[in-house]
């Protein structure tokens, strides 16, 4: 009768635990397998198996408390059937974190006291019990793993030690720290149109090779430099511009015209034929002459030209030749422009 009557508890306690839902986290493993008696020569039992359970509570990281039960059938020396149940309410000191970070062997102590029930048909015996022993747990997971174990069983009663071997395998229903999941390892920034700037930054997608860009991939300011000469000659003692020049003239109005905020300065020159006074008037009207087509003939502004006589003052040639004469009497422009794009 109360071989049942433990029976009925266990699987009652056990019944509760396993009616909880794993979410709930409580600190509780519950823990089953079988089991080997190794009895004392005294009681002139045969050495049997049998199953076994238990439920243990966990208050810290070391300090388990637990509630064991095993219960079968063995035979004694005399050929009867005896039934054997136990069971034991027991400490455990696990070495280590009690499903620590990074533990997977763990070491633990057993202690603690109970009964142990022999029913034969003929007779049933109770006995107070004690029993010591230790034991190694291996982590299959966070919660799950096995146990091996070894306890030894006196009875206060009798004076007999038992041995039980016992192997099996537990869940844990607590709170664990769950492996962090693996590190995500970001794609390598892409630079598609090779300027130096990732796709994830460059605003101006598609840059041509070779271009200079800002943090933004953006082509920078390219500076560049125009420039443009202008020489325009005159027959002797004239201020007339010959056709010949006309296109000439055409393009320093199209320079002018791109650049409309730079002014240009005409400057005309004699050959040293005559008086200084006369040439220095002469040159003065080469430069107007020039002027005036620019004015009126392409429409540039009046006031961005500026021509200035320099008479016979500035020979570019020898004027002791017809050919050098000619060379001299001369209106010219020189323009240089800088400029981004």
């Amino acid at each position: 009768m109360k071989k049942q009557i433990l029976s009925l508890a266990a699987g009652a306690a056990l019944a509760s635990v396993l009616a909880a839902p794993a979410s709930a986290e409580v600190p509780i493993t519950i823990n089953g397998g079988i089991g080997q008696w190794y009895f004392d020569n005294d009681r002139n039992l045969d050495d049997h198996a049998t199953p076994w359970v238990s439920l243990e509570y966990a208050f810290d990281d070391n300090w388990a408390a637990e509630i064991f039960y095993a219960e079968d059938e063995t035979s004694s020396n005399d050929g009867f059937d005896v039934d054997v149940a136990t069971w034991q309410l027991d400490m455990l000191y696990y070495g280590g974190s009690y499903i620590g970070e990074g533990n997977r062997v763990r070491p633990y102590l057993a202690f603690g006291g109970g009964e142990i029930d022999f029913d034969a048909d003929f007779a049933d015996s109770v006995e107070t019990v004690l029993n010591a022993g230790a034991g190694i747990r291996y982590m299959l997971t966070r919660r799950f793993g096995a146990r091996l174990e070894a306890r030894l069983v006196h009875s206060l009663d009798e004076g007999n030690n038992d041995l039980l071997l016992t192997a099996g395998l537990n869940y844990y229903f607590g709170k664990v720290k769950e492996d962090a999941p693996p590190p995500v390892v970001a794609a390598a920034p892409v630079d598609s149109d090779g300027d130096g700037v990732t796709d994830d930054k460059d605003q101006c997608p598609g840059t041509p090779p070779g271009t200079r860009v800002d943090a933004y991939g953006c082509p920078l300011p390219v500076e560049r430099v125009a420039s443009i000469k202008l020489k325009v000659n005159f027959d002797f003692d004239s201020s007339k511009v010959k056709e010949q020049y006309f296109s000439d003239i055409g393009e320093l109005a199209k320079f002018l015209q791109r650049f409309d905020d730079v002014d240009v300065q005409l400057e005309g020159h004699t050959d040293s034929v005559g008086p200084d006074d006369y040439n220095q008037q002469l040159s003065q009207r080469r430069a107007d002459a020039v002027k005036d087509m620019l004015v009126n003939q392409y429409g540039i502004a009046a006031s961005r030209i500026k021509p200035v006589g320099y008479g016979e003052s500035q020979p570019v040639a020898s004027n002791d030749t017809k050919e050098g004469r000619a060379e001299n009497r001369r209106t010219m422009a020189t323009l240089e422009v800088t400029y981004e794009e």
